[in-house]
């Protein structure tokens, strides 16, 4: 079976910030690295856990698009992505890892897409620039260890009782 294709940049999109009838392609690649879009309903609606979670399983890094400030469409959706993003590249810091690995953009949907085209295109070249995460290359996880099937069913259930007699 093929090895599946991890995506070198993300780019987390809100709904909004795509001008009327636009359209950008769902995955492509640059410079030898795999973009991937991801429209999502608002930015503000992406949360801390999510955006590391995204980060482990990428060679390069993330980006979120939202609503210019004071622009956005669902109250503060975009105060909020702001927020988080700070979070997170304060996070990546702290471990040592580049923050700029987690990037904001603002886009408005009067701008022409090929303005938004050329900003996610600049994004993804930087964080290309920055080279393999090393949250990716150490994301690969050991199998969980199998439970002992010779002991039989009942040996948690004895354990349970044997730890509660003493």
């Amino acid at each position: 079976m093929a090895e599946p294709l991890i995506p070198d940049v993300v780019v987390n999109i809100c709904h909004n910030c795509l001008p009327q009838a636009g359209k950008l392609p769902r995955q492509w690649k640059q410079d030898g690295s795999l973009v991937s879009i991801r429209e999502i309903p608002c930015s503000g609606k992406i949360d801390v856990q999510y955006l590391l979670h995204a980060l482990e399983g990428v060679r390069g890094g993330v980006c979120v698009v939202a609503c210019p400030v004071g622009e956005c469409h669902l109250a503060q959706g975009n105060q909020r992505a702001e927020v988080r993003m700070a979070t997170v590249r304060r996070l990546l810091a702290e471990i040592g890892i580049e923050p700029e690995r987690a990037e904001l953009l603002h886009a408005s949907p009067q701008e022409p897409l090929t303005r938004l085209d050329q900003k996610i295109r600049a994004t993804v070249k930087r964080l290309a620039e920055l080279g393999p995460s090393p949250l990716q290359s150490g994301s690969r996880r050991e199998p969980m260890p199998q439970h002992d099937k010779s002991a039989g069913p009942e040996a948690p259930a004895q354990r349970r009782g044997s730890a509660l007699r003493t």
